[in-house]
C-alpha cells in the first residue's frame, strides 16, 4: 500500500508575512510651524531696521538756501549773539530740576476709621458732632486728647476721646521736617434710621 503521506504535497506550515517596512515619519507640523514663525520674524527685523534707516533720511529736512550770509561770512560780534541766542534757548528748553524739599503743611487725618456706635447712646437714640482736639507728634501719632466742643452726650464725647486716639495722622511739617502739632477734628454720631 501505498503511504497516503509520501503523495501529499507539502504541508509545512506557512511561514508568517515578513513585517511590513515602516513607512518614513515625516518632521512634526510643529517643527515647521517654528521653522516659519522664525522666518517671519527674521524678515520682520530686517525689513523694520530698513525701513526705519530709510525714513530717519527722509524725515530730515533739506538744508535751507537762502540769501542770508553764513556764520563763516558773518561778523564775529554776530556770530557770539547768535550762539548766545542758542544757549539762552537750550536752558529754557532743559527740564527744571524738581524741588525735593516739601512745602510746609498742617497734620491731617489719614484714614478715619468706622466709627463705632456706643451702645448705651444708641440705645437713647443720642447723636451728635464732638470737635476733638488732639497733639499730633513727629510720627503721626494722636496724644493729649481733649474735647473742644461737646456734643451734648457725656457718653459720645468719651467714645470720641478713645476713637480719636486710635486714629493716624501725616504729621506736619515745618521747614522740611516733620513737627509735633495740634489738631481739630469733628467726630459726627448719627444715627441712619431715620
Amino acid at each position: 500500500m501505498s503511504d497516503p503521506m509520501t503523495n501529499r504535497p507539502d504541508t509545512t506550515p506557512p511561514s508568517p508575512p515578513p513585517p511590513p517596512q515602516e513607512e518614513r515619519k515625516s518632521s512634526s507640523p510643529l517643527i515647521w510651524i517654528l521653522i516659519l514663525i522664525a522666518l517671519i520674524a527674521f524678515a520682520w527685523y530686517f525689513y523694520n531696521r530698513n525701513a526705519g534707516s530709510e525714513s530717519i533720511s527722509d524725515l530730515t529736512p533739506p538744508p535751507a538756501t537762502s540769501d542770508a550770509m553764513t556764520p563763516a561770512e558773518s561778523s564775529p560780534a554776530e556770530a557770539e549773539a547768535a550762539e548766545a541766542a542758542a544757549r539762552e534757548r537750550a536752558k529754557a528748553a532743559a527740564p527744571k530740576p524738581a524741588t525735593t524739599a516739601p512745602r510746609d503743611r498742617e497734620a491731617a487725618l489719614i484714614d478715619q476709621p468706622s466709627l463705632t456706635y456706643p451702645p448705651e447712646a444708641y440705645r437713647a437714640r443720642e447723636e451728635g458732632v464732638v470737635l476733638v482736639r488732639a497733639q499730633i507728634d513727629e510720627l503721626g501719632n494722636a496724644s493729649d486728647v481733649k474735647i473742644a466742643k461737646r456734643s451734648g452726650s457725656r457718653i459720645l464725647d468719651r467714645a470720641a476721646l478713645n476713637e480719636v486716639r486710635k486714629w493716624k495722622f501725616t504729621p506736619a511739617i515745618k521747614d522740611g521736617k516733620t513737627v509735633a502739632s495740634s489738631v481739630q477734628v469733628p467726630v459726627d454720631y448719627k444715627l441712619d434710621d431715620k
